[in-house]
C-alpha cells in the first residue's frame, strides 16, 4: 500500500494568513453593517426611505404609526395591541415578520412621522390608498370606544402629511361611528335602521342636502374607494376596500330613503 505524504509548510506568506483570516471577518462586518442599516436609521427616529414596497415594509410603516398612537394613550395598550396583532394577522397573514419583536422596538425608538408618510407617498401614489393609512389608524385610536384630543390631533397631522383633505378624516371617524351604530341596532331587531348624522359627514353632503346632491356624493365617492379600484393592489388594501366601501354603500341607501 502506498502512503501519501507531505512536506509540512514551515511558513505561509504573511499577504497570505491576511487574505485567508482577513476577508472573512471584513465581509462578516460588512454583512452585518448592511443587515442592521435600517434598524441604525429607525433607532435615530428614520424610517428608512430605501426599503422597497412589500408587504413586510408597509406593515412596518404601519407598525411604526401604530406604536406612536400607543404611546399618547398608554394606559390603553392593552387592548391596542391586540387590536394591532389580530389586524395584522387579518390582513397581512402572509408577512414574514414578528410582531412582538417589531412591536417593541417602534415603542423603544418612536418614528418621526413625516419620514414613514414620506416612505408612504412615495409608494401609494393616489389618495384612495394613502386614505386607508389613515382608515387604519383611527380604527385603532377608536378601540377604546372614544378617542383623545391628542389621538384626533395625531390623525390630523397624518391626514395632513399623507397630503388628505379634512374631509377625508371626517368621512372615516364617521365610517366607524356608523359601524358601531349598526352593530349596536342589530341586537335590537324590532328597530328600523334610520339616518343619522353620521351618513351626512360619510357622504360629506349637508342635512338639507337633494336626493341629486345625494347622488353625486355618492358618485364622488365611488370613483375614490370603490373596491375595484383595488384590483391590482395588496389583499390587506382589497379587504379593507371592502369593508369601507360597504358602511358608505349602506349610508347612500338610507339617505336615499329618507329623501
Amino acid at each position: 500500500m502506498m502512503v501519501l505524504s507531505f512536506e509540512p509548510i514551515s511558513e505561509l506568506p504573511s499577504w497570505l494568513v491576511a487574505t485567508i483570516f482577513g476577508v472573512p471577518f471584513i465581509g462578516g462586518l460588512l454583512f452585518y453593517a448592511y443587515k442592521t442599516r435600517h434598524a441604525r436609521s429607525w433607532r435615530k427616529g428614520i424610517f428608512p426611505n430605501s426599503l422597497k414596497p412589500s408587504d413586510d415594509n408597509f406593515l412596518e410603516a404601519y407598525l411604526a404609526l401604530g406604536a406612536k398612537l400607543i404611546l399618547l394613550n398608554y394606559s390603553e395598550s392593552k387592548g391596542k395591541t391586540s387590536y394591532l396583532n389580530n389586524y395584522f394577522n387579518r390582513y397581512f397573514k402572509f408577512s414574514n415578520y414578528n410582531f412582538g419583536d417589531s412591536l417593541l422596538f417602534s415603542l423603544k425608538y418612536p418614528i418621526k412621522i413625516e419620514t414613514v408618510t414620506d416612505w408612504l407617498k412615495e409608494h401609494y401614489k393616489d389618495e384612495r390608498s394613502r386614505s386607508q393609512v389613515v382608515y387604519f389608524l383611527a380604527g385603532l385610536a377608536l378601540v377604546t370606544g372614544s378617542i383623545t384630543k391628542r389621538e384626533l390631533t395625531f390623525l390630523m397631522e397624518i391626514n395632513v402629511q399623507l397630503e388628505l383633505k379634512p374631509e377625508h378624516l371626517k368621512q372615516i371617524l364617521a365610517i366607524y361611528a356608523s359601524y358601531k351604530e349598526t352593530h349596536q341596532k342589530a341586537n335590537k331587531p324590532n328597530e328600523k335602521q334610520s339616518t343619522s348624522v353620521n351618513d351626512f359627514a360619510i357622504l360629506g353632503v349637508s342635512s338639507t342636502a337633494t336626493p341629486e346632491e345625494i347622488k353625486k356624493a355618492y358618485r364622488t365617492l365611488v370613483k375614490i374607494h370603490h373596491p375595484d379600484h383595488f384590483a391590482q393592489d395588496s389583499e390587506y388594501q382589497q379587504k379593507l376596500a371592502s369593508e369601507k366601501f360597504i358602511e358608505i354603500q349602506k349610508a347612500y341607501e338610507r339617505l336615499l330613503k329618507k329623501a
